[in-house]
């Protein structure tokens, strides 16, 4: 079954959908867009992702934070916020002019900001209406497939997209032209999280990552995996 453009988590062994994003195309006329009713799907959209998240992943759930990566990639991200990417990510997480106190949170609203785009990123259009065409099953097919296979895992733009196409929580599989447009919008992506420590120089996932992706993911659905 292939994915739609605005794609479904599902079940697999019941083929039925947990919920689908709103589509907005073919209103004749924008006075007939029912913006509350989109607003309200598109929250169980988000209440559903990480409700997934959290049954897919309960050795995540369970991990204790990697403090000392966690304290080393903080410090970069404090004293770094002027410099790419994390002048980027202050802005998408609409931090202002005071990052959080809290080392975790910090890294984990870090970690998501260019998924949740809270505010204005500065990034450049193009990249940034890419990672926005992203949907809530990419996301959380590669990040699950990607916590699942361990810390050491690979964690290139076309290692995202196969841990998305397989990850069997999600309904349906790519057809052959997502790959371009999927894989450029995590490669935008893989730099991003080697710079806040989520992989290594190699872009393979480090402990900071496996316990902190998800709840980025979360965090940027309005939800928390710690808290069911």
């Amino acid at each position: 079954m292939p994915r739609t453009p605005l794609q479904s988590l599902g079940v697999s062994d019941t083929n039925q959908n947990v919920t689908r994003q709103p589509d907005v195309e073919g209103y004749d006329d924008l006075m007939d867009f029912d913006a509350e009713g989109f607003l309200n799907e598109w929250q169980e959209a988000d209440r559903a992702a990480v409700d997934l998240l959290r049954e897919a992943l309960p050795d995540v759930v369970a991990a204790r934070v990697p403090e000392e990566q966690l304290a080393e990639a903080v410090q970069r991200i404090r004293t770094q916020l002027t410099e790419w990417p994390h002048r980027h990510l202050a802005s998408a997480a609409d931090w202002g002019k005071q990052p959080p106190a809290d080392d975790e949170t910090l890294w984990i609203q870090a970690a998501g900001a260019l998924v949740s785009m809270n505010g204005e990123s500065g990034l450049g259009s193009h990249e940034e209406t890419s990672l926005m065409t992203l949907q809530h099953g990419d996301w959380a097919g590669a990040v699950i497939g990607l916590a699942r296979a361990g810390v050491g895992t690979r964690a290139w733009a076309e290692d995202l997209f196969q841990l998305a196409d397989k990850c069997p929580e999600i309904e349906g599989s790519y057809e052959a032209d997502d790959r371009e447009p999927i894989e450029f919008a995590f490669g935008l992506m893989v730099p991003v999280w080697e710079a806040v420590g989520a992989l290594d120089e190699h872009r393979r996932l480090t402990p900071l990552g496996h316990w902190g992706l998800p709840r980025a993911l979360a965090w940027a659905w309005d939800g928390s995996l710690d808290e069911g």
